[in-house]
């Protein structure tokens, strides 16, 4: 607040005229003149009439029409009194004081000389040009150089106006105070001021208003603004207002608040700070920082920045009742006309849509986000929203509380480059890259609309919807969200690795689609190799096609027709018959045949069952049947089984397999598994289809097994039956039966232990000392066939027998045994190189027979033992070529045995042969003493190979092991002592093979007693590269097939990676035995080889073959080779068989995806493409 008077002007006129009054003549008695003042100090006074009196206390003089004048002041009044003893002039009467331009006016005017106070009285008025203060009083304080108008004080200039209870003027400071209902008004601002005390810096420009001060802004039409606060500053240079202390502005329905203001006219803005907020009836805005922006009294815009938020809700009379919420890092609200017209909100941006009251019923809420979101207001309502940049947000068909339908997922999300919420229209438009999700709906195109009312969709520029694990690709697309139907024009969608193609394409149910002048290919080109081509096609998602008439294209030429077809195109598990493994076939032993027809039954996700039979042409038929189940963690198992039924002779066969696994609880398992068939003849039948394996399998064994296990203890009951399909006379049992056989065993553990934390020690010279347990039960039932000698002799003719005849008896036998076995371990190192390990064992037998017949038999035996080994190597690094290092470690061992004699545990058969009572039992007991000494010596070598930088390091590239031992008794049982030697030789040239060779020697004449050998080699080509990174992510078969341009090869039938691989295994066995009439049996050996090659010339061809030949007999005991060609999305193979005797083929040429469109002769059962197994 700024006035343009000097008010220092008529002060200093009305001091100098009382001053010189003042020191007039005393009372009563004629004085001489005062001293001439200085050149600056020199009065005029004029008057009509002077007088003076005197008493004994006071002069007074007193001058009638007074004039006073000195230099440019001049001062007048009706009359003047001077006091002189209190040195006081009084002037009254039409005071008037002229000071160049200023006057000033009063009723009376005074001078305390003493006090050096000047006081103007009665309607006073002072006039400077335009400006003009008046009031009741006006004092003027000389000492303090201030002064002080009182009684209704106004200033007034030609655009201001100042009124209060006081005014004050400290002249040093420059400064004016009002206070006491102070009033500024700035008629060229249109401004006023209210407050209970104003102070006003003249050299600052700057004022001060406190005590509830109120700044209240004109602006035409009558209305106002109001700022409120508990002090305000006016920086009049800068033409700006702070306002501290819970600030409020007002402006006809607009409040605003804050803890400060500061507003800047120049600018025409206004700032409001601390937590500062605005609002009307129908909304608000708050932030960090709000900001006002002006424009012809008028206000333009307001910003909130940051953390700010914009709340807003219609009333009845200007809309529905919407409500709207936004939030970003800045909001910008443009009010041109007064009325929210625009709102921006910039970083962070957020915004939120309630609909009407009236319409909440169908939903309508839309919460979107973005870097920045435009909200634009028409008629006092927000009628549309544009998100801009990384757009996204959700449109809830459900109305807000209706948690029946919320809980139904009833929302559509959407994300693009820009999205546009069209109130007015019930419209949200997502512009570039759109992307739109409807519960397991997905929508992309460069457009989407959404009408919110009807709830229908339209895209734009390459749609493509996902539903579910479905893809449908087009030009336009157009879809209802409530009935979930929709319609794509130049549609193309991929189901189970085919294709879809239609000039409309409309999906009339969740899982029904129509397609018009559609065609199916599961070729991938844009120009397929081949399609079916139909003027009407019903697609039942995930089951089948079907499609009338249908036209079989290969390339664009017709090649066949049907009035219809069906395909199939369910995926995983599901029932139905098993149509493309059925096979048609000959071979030169089983003539014409049809096999595999059958039917497939998953009965649910744990369990499944497949039937299916076999018919061989006037022979037979077979039936098989297999039920398999799993469910993880708990139980799993599959029972398989087949019957045959011969045409001819009536004759049936059968075989039944099964196995179980199950958990019963912790560490706690249940193992099964059944084996039985009524001919030992059915399962090596070669005309069947059976795997090589199957039919060189010659025993059925079934079993029964329960674990339980402890943490230092386990336990185990298990059922046997084994039975020989090919028994010979004289040798192992036929059947073999353990019912039961339980055995019980504690952990090993240390008798006492070391100091194991807060722990102390126990037995801790015992901590190497090793205690075991472990009991056995045992009941057996054997049957086999026993040589028994006829009592019938065959004499020559001399009398003398010569033969006796030998029969085979078909006998059972059955016993009980329970074992028990304990044992003590130790493991110590002497002289820090020798490692010693004793060892002693106990073991008791409690049989039901014996061997001698004998029933209920005990028997115990204990024995003794030490072990002791070293190791010790050396190092050379003879850096011949690529060999760097050879490590060289050798590891002697020795041990000796002691068992005493125990005579009873041996008996005489009837020939006087000495044998032992307890044998066949899971541990046999010897009666004889024992004490020997084993020995052995192994040698490792191993080499550091390659590169100085980066060699390669070979362990064990070569081995060799020596063994043998030594019998202390052998002279008292009429033996050698020394044994056999034993000796084993590996060598690993290569990580793919590796060459084994065993020897067994007699000690005293070199004789080789046998020799065996094994080796096998597998090698493989450089595998090429890997498929590129974008190739092998995870769409899905349909997703992949529609995402143009990128080709799609179908899961599982990618190329073989390997360009050739070839691998060869081969076994040599040698023997020959001692005779007991001295020297040698002859040399018996057995060699047999296998071989297998695969290549792979280009990515398109394949060829296998395998082969196994027996060199004794220098035969081919079977030969397999497979030629396979890919033709894009078509493949070729042809298969052929040579085994015993048998030979098959098979051709067949098929579609890869689409198996039942194929052409094939021979025998199916050659149909796999071979492969290439590490046969060693």
């Amino acid at each position: 607040m700024r006035f343009e008077g000097r008010p220092a002007g008529p002060i200093r006129a009305l001091l100098v005229a009382l001053a010189m009054a003042a020191s007039g003549p005393g009372s009563g008695r004629a004085q001489s003149p005062a001293p001439a003042p200085a050149a600056d100090e020199t009065y005029h006074l004029k008057a009509d009439r002077l007088s003076g009196s005197a008493t004994s206390n006071e002069d007074v003089y007193t001058a009638i029409h007074v004039t006073v004048e000195h230099g440019t002041t001049t001062v007048t009044g009706d009359s003047a009194r001077v006091f002189r003893q209190r040195e006081l002039v009084v002037l009254m009467g039409d005071v008037k004081i002229i000071d160049g331009k200023t006057r000033m006016w009063g009723d009376e005017a005074s001078y305390d000389r003493r006090a050096r106070l000047a006081v103007l009285r009665g309607n006073v008025r002072i006039q400077e040009g335009t400006a003009r203060i008046t009031g009741r009083e006006a004092r003027f304080y000389r000492n303090e150089n201030r002064s002080v108008i009182v009684g209704s004080p106004r200033m007034e200039d030609s655009t201001r106006i100042l009124t209060a209870d006081q005014i004050e003027y400290d002249r040093a400071k420059d400064v004016i105070l009002a206070s006491g209902n102070v009033v500024g008004v700035d008629r060229a601002e249109s401004t006023t001021v209210h407050a209970g005390r104003v102070r006003y810096d003249r050299r600052g420009d700057y004022a001060w208003a406190t005590q509830s001060p109120v700044l209240t802004i004109e602006e035409s039409g009558g209305k106002s603004t109001q700022v409120r606060g508990l002090s305000m500053e006016f920086d009049n240079a800068k033409r700006a207002v702070f306002t501290v202390g819970d600030v409020q502005v007002e402006r006809d329905q607009l409040r605003a608040k804050g803890d400060r203001g500061e507003f800047y006219q120049s600018e025409n803005r206004a700032l409001l700070v601390g937590n500062p907020r605005a609002w009307d009836e129908e909304g608000e805005v708050q932030g960090d920082t709000l900001e006002i922006r002006m424009a012809q009294r008028r206000v333009e815009s307001v910003q909130v920045r940051p953390h700010a938020a914009v709340s807003y809700e219609a009333k009845g009379e200007r809309g529905r009742g919407e409500r709207s919420h936004a939030a970003g890092d800045t909001v910008t609200l443009f009010l041109p006309d007064q009325e929210s017209r625009r709102a921006v909100i910039v970083g962070h941006a957020q915004s939120s849509y309630w609909p009407a009251s009236e319409d909440s019923a169908q939903g309508g809420r839309n919460i979107s986000s973005g870097d920045s979101i435009i909200v634009e207001f028409a008629h006092g309502r927000a009628h549309r929203a544009t998100v801009v940049g990384r757009s996204e947000g959700t449109y809830f068909m459900a109305a807000e509380g209706d948690t029946s339908r919320a809980q139904q997922e009833e929302r559509v999300r959407y994300r693009g480059e820009r999205v546009i919420y069209d109130v007015d229209r019930n419209e949200v438009n997502v512009v570039g890259s759109a992307d739109v999700t409807y519960k397991e709906l997905r929508l992309n195109a460069e457009r989407v609309s959404f009408n919110t009312k009807t709830e229908r969709m339209r895209a734009e520029g390459d749609p493509v919807l996902y539903d579910g694990r479905d893809r449908i690709t087009g030009q336009t697309m157009t879809y209802d969200l409530s009935i979930r139907r929709g319609t794509i024009y130049a549609g193309k969608t991929a189901y189970e690795k085919g294709f879809y193609y239609g000039e409309q394409i409309r999906k009339v149910s969740d899982d029904v689609l129509d397609v018009k002048n559609g065609s199916y290919t599961t070729c991938d080109l844009d120009s397929p190799h081949y399609h079916f081509g139909s003027s009407k096609m019903k697609i039942l998602l995930h089951d089948k096609v079907i499609a009338r008439p249908v036209v079989f294209y290969i390339k664009h030429i017709p090649v066949l027709a049907l009035p219809f077809y069906i395909f199939p195109i369910k995926p995983g598990r599901h029932s139905g018959f098993q149509l493309p493994q059925v096979e048609f076939g000959s071979s030169s032993a089983g003539g014409k045949f049809i096999r595999n027809l059958g039917y497939y039954w998953a009965v649910n996700d744990y369990l499944d069952a497949t039937g299916w039979g076999d018919y061989y042409q006037e022979t037979r038929w077979i039936a098989h049947a297999q039920t398999r189940y799993n469910k993880r963690y708990r139980w799993s198992g599959e029972i398989n089984s087949s019957f045959e039924h011969t045409l001819v002779s009536g004759a049936d066969r059968w075989d039944l397999f099964g196995r179980h696994f199950q958990t019963l609880g912790p560490n706690f398992t249940l193992t099964a598994q059944g084996n039985f068939a009524n001919s030992s003849n059915y399962l090596r039948d070669q005309t069947i289809g059976r795997s090589v394996l199957l039919r060189v399998q010659r025993n059925l064994r079934s079993s029964l097994s329960l674990n339980k296990s402890w943490s230092g203890a386990s336990l185990n009951f298990g059922l046997l039956r084994n039975q020989d399909l090919d028994p010979e006379r004289g040798g192992p049992p036929e059947i073999e039966q353990r019912l039961p056989a339980v055995s019980f065993s504690l952990s090993a553990r240390p008798l006492g232990h070391l100091a194991r934390g807060k722990e102390p020690a126990r037995l801790p010279w015992l901590s190497s000392t090793v205690f075991s347990l472990s009991s056995t039960l045992l009941s057996e039932r054997n049957r086999f066939f026993e040589a028994r000698a006829e009592s019938t002799v065959v004499l020559d003719t001399l009398g003398t027998p010569v033969d006796t005849t030998v029969r085979f008896v078909d006998v059972t036998t059955a016993r009980t045994a329970v074992s028990h076995n304990m044992g003590l371990t130790d493991v110590r190192t002497l002289l820090g190189f020798l490692k010693v390990s004793p060892n002693m064992s106990y073991t008791e037998v409690f049989v039901s027979r014996d061997a001698a017949g004998n029933r209920n038999q005990r028997a115990g035996v204990w024995r003794g033992g030490i072990d002791m080994n070293t190791a010790f190597f050396g190092t050379f690094r003879p850096s011949l070529g690529p060999l760097r290092g050879i490590r060289h470690v050798v590891t002697p061992s020795v041990g000796l045995v002691y068992q005493p004699a125990y005579p009873k545990l041996n008996y005489r058969d009837a020939n006087g042969n000495l044998k032992p009572r307890f044998t066949g039992l899971s541990t046999s007991l010897g009666g004889l003493e024992s004490r020997a000494m084993t020995f052995s010596i192994r040698n490792d070598i191993h080499v550091k190979w390659g590169s100085a930088a980066q060699p390669k390091v070979i362990n064990n590239l070569i081995q060799l092991s020596t063994s043998g031992s030594y019998n202390f008794l052998a002279a008292r049982q009429g033996q050698k002592p020394l044994s056999d030697l034993s000796s084993v030789l590996t060598l690993r040239p290569t990580d793919r093979g590796l060459i084994s060779m065993g020897f067994t020697h007699n000690p005293y004449d070199g004789k080789l007693l046998s020799f065996r050998v094994s080796s096998g080699l597998f090698f493989q080509g450089v595998r090429r590269a890997e498929q590129r990174e974008e190739e092998r992510v995870d769409l899905g078969p349909g997703a992949q097939a529609v995402a143009a341009p990128t080709g799609w090869t179908p899961a599982g039938l990618l190329p073989a990676g390997l360009p050739w691989t070839f691998g060869i295994s081969m076994s040599y066995t040698g023997s020959s035995s001692r005779l007991a009439a001295g020297g040698y049996s002859p040399w018996r050996s057995s060699t047999t080889t296998n071989a297998s090659l695969g290549l792979n010339p280009t990515t398109n061809w394949r060829v296998d073959y395998s082969a196994q030949f027996d060199f004794k007999s220098r035969q081919m005991i079977s030969q397999n080779y497979s030629v396979r060609r890919e033709l894009h999305c078509w493949e070729a193979q042809f298969t052929r068989s040579i085994s015993g005797g048998i030979t098959e083929y098979y051709f067949k040429i098929n579609v890869k995806n689409l198996p039942e469109v194929y052409y094939e002769q021979g025998s199916r059962g050659l149909r796999g493409f071979g492969g290439i197994e590490n046969a060693f």
